[in-house]
């Protein structure tokens, strides 16, 4: 069986800690009691950061929860799969975790829930007049999908974590791509890079850029080669991924226009 759902940080009002560890322990839970053979959790690569900025994380990290309000949807991955591991341990059930790193790709349908593709989906209409310097290990949800599914089939995946990770981007790298590849449609896309001192002090009135705020020119390096070699699992392209996810909000859009 496979859990995946966890609630997200944009303005739902809902306590995400609570909830994120009480929905944990009753899924998990109702599997053991009913003899599952393997739960498949969704973690988050938030939940391997590597104390050393220049080391890559790795499955044998773990990250310590920050207990401030802001880190709130971290701290609810954190704390949520450290309650799985010792959920399974308690019951004998057997688990695999899965760790993305930050998530895009194509979404199954039109939809005006935020969510990560909505960094594309602002730069796009021009929401955002400036780019910050801001990045993240881009991974496609797809393949996440296909890593979910090698975790809970392959023999070699009991007992284990597996970070799901692509590239690094900037978000200038983001911007730059939209702008060669959809030069018809990313005319709103900002060139500008948007100063540090300015996204503090937006981030004192915006909960999400306030959650970003301590990602300000830092490279996370990660390493998914665990996923690779024991799984052979083979993410696509990052920037395959930018394209794709960049169409389909693109076609969304043009056909809510003719709706």
């Amino acid at each position: 069986m496979l859990h995946t759902a966890s609630p997200m940080p944009f303005g739902s009002g809902v306590d995400l800690i609570t909830t994120a560890r009480e929905g944990t322990r009753r899924v998990l839970g109702a599997a053991a009691r009913a003899g599952v053979r393997r739960a498949v959790l969704t973690s988050s690569g938030v939940t391997a950061d590597a104390a050393d900025p220049k080391m890559p994380a790795t499955e044998a990290m773990w990250t310590a929860p920050s207990g401030t309000p802001l880190r709130a949807y971290p701290d609810s991955k954190i704390l949520a799969e450290r309650d799985a591991w010792d959920l399974a341990a308690a019951t004998g059930l057997e688990l695999t975790a899965v760790l993305p790193t930050f998530m895009q790709g194509p979404t199954l349908g039109a939809s005006n829930r935020p969510g990560t593709v909505d960094i594309l989906r602002r730069l796009l209409t021009g929401a955002i007049p400036a780019v910050p310097n801001i990045g993240w290990n881009i991974v496609d949800v797809r393949d996440i999908a296909e890593l979910h599914i090698l975790a809970m089939t392959s023999p070699a995946a009991a007992g284990e974590r597996f970070l799901g990770s692509g590239n690094f981007l900037w978000y200038r790298d983001i911007a730059r791509i939209l702008r060669e590849q959809f030069p018809d449609d990313a005319t709103k896309v900002p060139t500008r890079a948007m100063p540090d001192f300015i996204v503090k002090l937006v981030a004192r009135r915006n909960p999400q850029l306030a959650m970003l705020r301590p990602e300000l020119g830092r490279i996370r390096l990660v390493d998914s080669g665990k996923a690779r070699t024991q799984l052979g699992w083979h993410p696509r392209p990052t920037e395959q991924t930018i394209i794709d996810t960049a169409t389909a909000l693109i076609t969304e859009s043009r056909q809510g226009l003719a709706a």
